[in-house]
């Protein structure tokens, strides 16, 4: 995961695991044929816009001044309104993850949201080919976190608790 040393942003990994994450994220796109004009990494120069506005958005960075992604579930701030957590008992895994549509308010098939998983990878796309590759990403797979362009709300997985849920200001 990520902190924040002054303006520059760490990694709490090792370059060997991070890079361990987006490839299995890259083969699940090649092996599954997702679109990639539909889910595709984000520019590396957009990373830390997209990053800093996450993180300034939901967490209490007053309390947490240094950005870091890992557990970023713990720097909520805590004035957040949450939904009821969806919980999976991870055999339920596709199940688990078409649930999330009940966390949205709206469904737009040409809406492109972002993805950040493990390793502070940036992803964006839309809910469907989003779905297809968490579907098939490994169980080591920690927390993710989809959110849209705006930043007005998030659905966090947070697999310490094996849950998920929308929270918003």
């Amino acid at each position: 995961m990520q902190k924040r040393d002054g303006d520059r942003i760490i990694f709490t990994e090792t370059e060997k695991v991070r890079y361990e994450m987006r490839d299995a994220m890259e083969q699940i796109i090649k092996e599954y044929g997702i679109d990639r004009m539909k889910f595709h990494e984000v520019a590396k120069n957009r990373y830390d816009q997209v990053l800093r506005r996450l993180y300034y958005s939901f967490c209490n960075y007053k309390k947490y001044p240094v950005m870091q992604l890992a557990y970023l579930w713990t720097r909520f701030r805590e004035d957040l309104k949450r939904t009821e957590l969806i919980i999976t008992n991870w055999e339920d895994w596709d199940i688990y993850i078409d649930r999330m549509d009940e966390l949205l308010l709206e469904r737009k098939p040409d809406t492109f949201y972002y993805l950040v998983v493990d390793g502070g990878w940036v992803y964006e796309g839309s809910l469907e080919e989003m779905k297809k590759v968490l579907k098939e990403y490994p169980a080591s797979m920690e927390d993710f976190y989809i959110f849209p362009k705006d930043f007005l709300w998030l659905i966090c997985h947070c697999d310490d608790g094996a849950c998920m849920c929308r929270v918003w200001k």
